[in-house]
């Protein structure tokens, strides 16, 4: 890995604090204390933004009722329980959006994206490509995915993968294309008729902000330009949800 000499100041308490820890074995100089110290506070940032991506033709399907609590409902619960603070919605704003931000949701700020005209969920996910300075969680907002999504976070911010995403085990993968994995990492993709693994695309990822360094201006889907994209270039990691996962559409 090519490192680049910087000129910074620090405190100088804070540099005795830095220069305590270096023991001449596995911290061998200053440099290299600082290098460790930020790696491991990146590392330690919780993910705290979450974007929900949803077609004005699926729209419905959030305000749809599943176990006595609206799909909508259901995906606020899951953000707050796992302690996020920021939700971007995309889409084509109604009222019935509207509506929810005006109510008070504990520690989360929803913010609505209109999408006026839809040309593909990368498109969509771009619009915010100045707000997303930090990691980030994005949802497809037809799909209910309730699952440990902090090991999914942990596992990601432990790798080198631009993406993450989550996988779920399907017994009718032809009715949505499947995921070829090596390992951890996801090789390939396979369209709906020619499915030859029973892993499929659960509608969850996790990104790091420079994902938007590999688009194009080609690039309008997540699933037919972006995946493919990264996959070839060994930058996108499976995860398995191994949790309750909802297609709306399907029910």
């Amino acid at each position: 890995m090519t490192k680049q000499k910087i000129a910074i100041s620090i405190d100088s308490d804070l540099l005795d604090e830095i220069d305590s820890i270096v023991d001449g074995t596995k911290l061998r100089s200053r440099s290299q204390a600082i290098e460790v110290l930020l790696k491991d506070s990146i590392k330690s940032k919780p993910i705290t933004t979450a974007v929900m991506l949803i077609h004005s033709k699926e729209l419905n399907c959030l305000f749809e009722n599943l176990d006595n609590l609206t799909l909508i409902q259901h995906h606020l619960n899951f953000l707050i329980e796992n302690k996020f603070k920021e939700l971007y919605i995309i889409t084509k704003i109604d009222d019935r959006l509207k509506s929810l931000t005006k109510e008070k949701f504990k520690n989360l700020n929803i913010h609505l994206v209109n999408e006026e005209n839809p040309q593909g969920t990368a498109s969509a996910l771009k619009l915010l490509e100045s707000k997303l300075s930090s990691d980030f969680v994005v949802l497809n907002g037809d799909t209910f995915n309730d699952f440990e999504i902090k090991r999914m976070m942990q596992r990601h911010k432990s790798g080198k993968y631009v993406c993450t995403m989550g996988l779920i085990s399907s017994d009718h993968p032809s009715e949505f294309g499947s995921v070829i994995l090596d390992g951890e990492l996801i090789v390939d993709f396979k369209e709906k008729k020619e499915a030859s693994t029973n892993i499929i695309n659960a509608g969850i990822y996790i990104f790091k902000p420079n994902i938007f360094l590999l688009y194009d201006e080609k690039t309008k889907s997540l699933e037919k330009d972006l995946f493919p994209k990264i996959a070839k270039l060994n930058l996108l990691q499976g995860f398995f949800t191994l949790g309750k996962y909802i297609h709306m559409p399907d029910n």
